[in-house]
């Protein structure tokens, strides 16, 4: 499900939007709305959605305001608007689409299968960038792997056991220690392969 949020001063614009969302978009949630860039910095802040539905002009600051305030956006965002005008600057500020008010039903479905299209290729990109840095080392005894914290190099006779936590998985070390990688259980057991570790269960 694609977490969303309307941001437009408009209270009749935001409704329709909403409406043709819920009606047409069925992978898509709105989980909150604001009336105007302050407001919608703070949810953004509150929420971490993946896509924003973003109006240009608003009273005080402009949409384009509210991209200032995030200087790493950790979310996708298509400007919602009755003026043209505004298109060139949203293609610079690499927006994933740029919809004319009145929305038209057919173009907000393309932006959001975009959405899905580009989602899937990022995933795809991020597993292959983290299975390259993944080492087994059979004449040391030492596994390199990635996590939260960056790259571990383990000694397999320290891991006392390894578990599948969602799609990561969490190494149960000596000491107590416990670190979270996002390689999956089934990449570990094809790693481990000729190794004492036998996979039971997830």
């Amino acid at each position: 499900m694609i977490r969303s949020i309307i941001v437009d001063d408009e209270p009749r614009a935001r409704s329709l939007l909403e409406n043709l969302i819920n009606n047409y978009c069925s992978n898509v949630e709105i989980i909150a709305t604001a009336e105007d860039v302050l407001s919608g910095i703070k949810m953004i802040n509150l929420h971490q959605p993946d896509l924003i539905f973003l109006d240009v002009q608003m009273p005080n600051y402009d949409g384009f305001s509210l991209l200032d305030q995030f200087e790493d956006k950790p979310f996708k965002f298509v400007f919602t608007t009755a003026y043209e005008e505004y298109a060139q600057k949203a293609l610079d500020l690499n927006a994933l689409g740029y919809l004319l008010k009145p929305i038209d039903i057919d173009e907000l479905v393309k932006i959001v299968n975009k959405y899905e299209v580009n989602s899937k290729k990022s995933t795809q990109e991020r597993a292959i960038e983290i299975e390259k840095h993944i080492k087994l080392n059979r004449e040391k005894g030492t596994l390199v792997i990635p996590c939260v914290s960056g790259l571990l190099n383990l000694k397999l006779e320290d891991i006392l056991y390894i578990k599948a936590e969602g799609r990561k998985t969490d190494f149960f070390c000596k000491d107590s220690l416990k670190l979270t990688s996002n390689i999956s259980l089934k990449k570990c057991e094809s790693i481990l392969k000729r190794t004492p570790f036998i996979r039971i269960h997830k």
